[in-house]
């Protein structure tokens, strides 16, 4: 009888188990199409909003809206203000509230602060990722999902503290795609076996560096030498010296236009011949205009396909008309749209009506967005649960500067 008892207890703690598996599963809101691999969210600060009658609904902007980069956040601001202009929500207007945070760590977690207290009911940005991490915690306490357009590096959806947060997601494409392609592109096709690393020592840089230099390692080339710096800097000349006297065969420069336009000047003054390539964070007019003729021969990536399709000319052609400002002078524009349209097309479903007021409940909102699956301006989204765009083929676009102009190369 004894043994007969204990086999009953065993039995019924691995039925238990069994039992409880299943339930997480259940809860977890997965199905078999869901990707991102093994996720454990943080707590997110979720709540019920309500909106008085005649009020709008604030979405709120976290970009570079003044100094160097603003050549990056205000057109994508643009792209965001079309995606809401005369759309109303059972009776609301949409208010973009725009916050400039300077495309750093400080101005991300400030203007966080205040459209938090602005009691925006979702974001979209930060545009730059050492923005995005530092603004997460702040976003995951107050319940706000909020959607990057633009923010490309490994942390977000990788965060130190190991839960993934999941108020963030993003409508562009990670660093991990378009440092493996660079890297394969730099060996094979520009026939590099040696290169000099050059970074923004921000979220940005850093993980772009350590994406190309992991995957240009595996192709074989040896990296040369590393160097970072910190944003404004204007002065590249020691680090100049140093990439001369090892003379490698690229330069990978891992940052923003605002620093690549002085150090490409540098570079060309000691170094006329040797390549340069960089990322999406260099790919902008803003760069052409102030390296002139040094940028010519500059390769430069996006980790995006050229947008081709029906929706892109639709939505390029409005923006055009609408802003005067050219829909491939930024990159962006076309997934800053698409985010803004994703949050405010699950507003519309999960909005209701109470009392005469609008209810909103950001855990509903939450979920609703990150069922999105939408043939956007930007090409398909669709999300896994780390918030990563999985919608598309996520191929990265290659160009080179030629006669004063980014001429696409085929692939």
């Amino acid at each position: 009888m004894s043994n007969a008892r204990g086999w009953t207890r065993v039995t019924w703690l691995l039925l238990i188990a069994a039992l409880a598996t299943v339930l997480a599963v259940a809860c977890g809101g997965d199905d078999d199409d869901d990707t991102g691999g093994d996720v454990t969210y943080g707590k997110a600060g979720f709540k019920t909003v309500e909106i008085a009658s005649g009020q709008p609904i604030k979405i709120g902007y976290s970009g570079p809206l003044s100094g160097d980069l603003k050549g990056i956040g205000e057109p994508i601001q643009k792209a965001v203000e079309l995606a809401a202009k005369d759309k109303t929500i059972k009776g609301h207007s949409i208010q973009v509230v725009s916050k400039d945070d300077l495309c750093s760590a400080d101005g991300g977690a400030s203007a966080a602060t205040q459209l938090i207290q602005e009691g925006v009911v979702a974001v979209v940005g930060p545009v730059c990722s050492g923005a995005v991490v530092a603004a997460q915690p702040q976003y995951e306490q107050a319940g706000i999902t909020h959607v990057s357009p633009s923010s490309t590096a490994h942390k977000p959806t990788y965060p130190d503290r190991g839960e993934v947060f999941q108020t963030f997601l993003r409508t562009t494409y990670s660093d991990d795609i378009q440092g493996p392609a660079q890297a394969k592109f730099a060996k094979a096709t520009l026939g590099a076996k040696t290169a000099y690393i050059v970074y923004d020592t921000d979220a940005y840089g850093s993980g772009l560096r350590d994406a190309f230099k992991k995957a240009f390692e595996a192709e074989g080339g040896k990296i040369l030498g590393s160097e970072g710096y910190e944003k404004k800097q204007t002065d590249f000349k020691a680090i100049v010296t140093n990439i001369k006297n090892q003379n490698p065969d690229i330069v990978y420069f891992a940052g923003f236009y605002s620093e690549a336009t002085p150090f490409i000047k540098q570079l060309r003054a000691e170094m006329k011949d040797v390549k340069f390539l960089a990322g999406d964070g260099v790919k902008n007019d803003e760069f052409i205009k102030g390296a002139g003729a040094d940028a010519e021969g500059a390769y430069l990536s996006l980790p995006s396909p050229v947008y081709t399709g029906t929706a892109y000319q639709t939505f390029g052609d409005r923006f055009e008309k609408e802003t005067g400002i050219k829909r491939d002078a930024s990159p962006f524009v076309a997934e800053a749209y698409d985010a803004a349209t994703i949050i405010l097309n699950a507003l519309e479903k999960v909005a209701s009506e109470k009392d005469g007021k609008l209810v909103i409940d950001l855990a509903k909102l939450n979920e609703e967005i990150r069922k999105t699956e939408i043939d956007g301006a930007s090409g398909k989204i669709k999300f896994d649960r780390r918030g990563e765009n999985v919608g598309g083929e996520t191929p990265v676009s290659l160009f080179v500067v030629k006669n004063g102009a980014f001429e696409q190369l085929k692939q």
